[in-house]
């Protein structure tokens, strides 16, 4: 039997290979997927695959069925985000690991070191996004459900971009982390999101998927809005120790920054918390993560 699956495993790696257009199907056998990142997991429930699931993070919200099955013992949790076990991963003896961004990019590379077949999203552009939904749906023979998802997507966006062609266009400073002051750059779908709904990101223009930043060029940039990431259980801020830079910021804190009374989404009241757990979640989340995005920006108006 453990050879069976070995030569299951080998084939499914072949076929992944060859190319997107090729897709792993054992009839009798059933996939076995660990998901390092929620919006992967929201992912493979949303195209139909939520019982190949054996594998999550801590952090996987969405749909409920997933943290409900977590809580029955039906998933196993394999850790956080950037605190996630090989150990308890190899144990489950995955069929397909899904990671994602640079952040997992050398987890990815050990756990091919090890022969384990994987799917990576950088997270870089809608684009990106819609080709890797794809790519899982070609993989685990959800073809169709994959392609329904991604033109669901498609068509919702469309319907928001459309709400706010005659909006004024806001400029908008993402904080994606108080400590090292990190927004979304050229190579982030959040730019995209951002800019679908009249806005403009300020830095958006730097390489990179969250390009660094210093408070002065905030101040200099002057933005009208400040949208802080805020999400379940959030800790924080914590500026010194090993923990610093972990969870978030408060607006008080913003506030309390230097020459921020020079800045006029402070003294306009417009630094604001956004469900970050929604927005940064690559997935069936976008269209939701756009409307949350314009009701931070043009709160009030």
């Amino acid at each position: 039997m453990r050879f069976h699956m070995r030569a299951i495993k080998i084939i499914f790696w072949l076929l992944l290979l060859l190319g997107p257009h090729t897709a792993f199907s054992q009839e009798g056998e059933q996939l076995r997927i660990v998901s390092l990142a929620p919006n992967w997991s929201h992912t493979v429930a949303e195209i139909g695959a939520i019982d190949d699931l054996v594998g999550v993070t801590r952090y996987a919200r969405f749909p409920a069925e997933v943290p409900l099955r977590v809580k029955q013992n039906r998933i196993d949790v394999v850790g956080g985000f950037t605190d996630i076990s090989i150990d308890k991963i190899t144990r489950l003896e995955p069929d397909l690991v899904l990671t994602a961004t640079g952040l997992q990019l050398r987890l990815k590379a050990k756990l091919q070191e090890l022969g384990i077949t994987v799917i990576h999203m950088e997270e870089s552009s809608l684009e990106e996004v819609y080709a890797k939904i794809s790519l899982l749906g070609k993989t685990i023979d959800h073809q169709q459900q994959a392609d329904e998802l991604v033109a669901s997507i498609q068509s919702e966006l469309k319907e928001i971009a459309a709400e706010f062609t005659k909006q004024d266009s806001p400029e908008v400073y993402y904080e994606i982390n108080y400590l090292y002051k990190c927004v979304p750059g050229k190579h982030s779908y959040m730019t995209e999101l951002i800019e679908l709904v009249g806005a403009k990101p300020i830095f958006s223009e730097r390489d990179g998927i969250a390009p660094m930043v210093t408070w002065p060029e905030v101040v200099k940039q002057n933005p009208d809005v400040i949208l802080l990431p805020m999400w379940p259980d959030a800790t924080g801020p914590v500026f010194e120790g090993p923990q610093a830079g972990s969870g978030t910021t408060t607006i008080a804190e913003v506030k309390s920054r230097e020459d921020a009374d020079k800045v006029n989404a402070v003294n306009n009241n417009a630094v604001r918390f956004i469900d970050s757990a929604v927005t940064k979640q690559a997935g069936p989340n976008i269209p939701q993560a756009a409307r949350l995005l314009a009701e931070a920006i043009y709160a009030g108006h």
